[in-house]
């Protein structure tokens, strides 16, 4: 009987640990599918952030890359301009906008141009530009100085005085010889105006020299307009060789004026720019590896 007993209760025994472990499986297995879920669960929602970055990627990409080439054609422009017009403010205004542009992108990959950029700025700003608009404002008073300076040589009536009012009118004779001395003296006062202070010099031929130094003088400024050195030298070489050769010496405008375009023959109106590329350069290179990548 006690081993009918104890065989009965290994029997269970053997029945409960067996349950027991079929629950112990049960449970692992079950935990075993919790943990997978997780698994799965956190795969997809880094899947889902991946793919939020991406679409965030390609919603900012044309941005991104509308605002690169916008600050690379404000630095072609400003490259035109400097190259062109030799207008520095516009470059500078071109440049520092293209560098706002850059900025706003916070891309490490920029901070090379943007370096460089910073450099070209300073360069552009640093550069020495002559006054033009003071001397440009100088040749035109000078234009208007010169039609009171006195010219070398002697003066010579331009026409013989007028008659009198109540006098008799030249007869045939009277008229003829009039008209031959006139001619005379004219054929002596163009001979003579070739040569030194010693010439007669009738109000019209002065007129004519005054009006030359006058048309130098333009010259000179028209050339300052075009940014043109070369024209600008000869117009105020021109000038002040007319002005030693045909005008008083002694007179104090005269010399004044000579003393002022011996100054603005010194001038270069046009001096060499710096070369301020580099930024333009650089962000010319990165701008197609934007556009492949939208």
């Amino acid at each position: 009987a006690r081993t009918s007993a104890l065989a009965a209760s290994q029997a269970r025994l053997a029945a409960d640990l067996a349950a027991l472990a079929e629950r112990e499986a049960a449970a692992n297995d079950a935990t075993r599918k919790q943990i997978e879920s997780l698994l799965s669960l956190s795969r997809d929602v880094a899947a889902l952030e991946n793919t939020t970055a991406e679409l965030q990627d390609r919603m900012t990409l044309p941005q991104r890359s509308w605002a690169r080439a916008e600050a690379l054609a404000l630095l072609a422009l400003a490259q035109r301009q400097l190259k062109i017009d030799r207008n520095i403010d516009a470059a500078l205004d071109a440049m520092t906008t293209a560098d706002s542009r850059l900025a706003q992108l916070r891309e490490p990959a920029l901070s090379t141009v943007r370096r460089q950029l910073t450099a070209d700025l300073e360069a552009l700003r640093s550069f020495e530009r002559p006054d033009l608009d003071r001397i440009t404002a100088q040749l035109r008073q000078a234009e208007i100085d010169a039609a009171a300076l006195t010219t070398a040589g002697i003066a010579a009536e331009n026409a013989a005085a007028a008659p009198v009012d109540g006098a008799e009118s030249p007869g045939p004779l009277e008229r003829a010889w009039l008209l031959v001395k006139r001619a005379l003296a004219s054929l002596v006062t163009v001979r003579s105006s070739t040569s030194g202070s010693s010439a007669l010099l009738t109000r019209d031929e002065q007129n004519l020299q005054r009006q030359q130094l006058q048309l130098l003088l333009l010259e000179a400024r028209l050339a300052i307009a075009r940014a043109d050195q070369k024209a600008y030298a000869a117009a105020i070489g021109e000038a002040r060789a007319w002005l030693g050769a045909r005008f008083a010496l002694a007179d104090p405008g005269v010399a004044r004026l000579g003393d002022e375009l011996a100054e603005l023959a010194a001038v270069d109106i046009a001096p060499a720019l710096p070369d301020v590329s580099g930024s333009l350069r650089l962000l010319e290179q990165m701008v197609p590896i934007t556009r492949a990548g939208a």
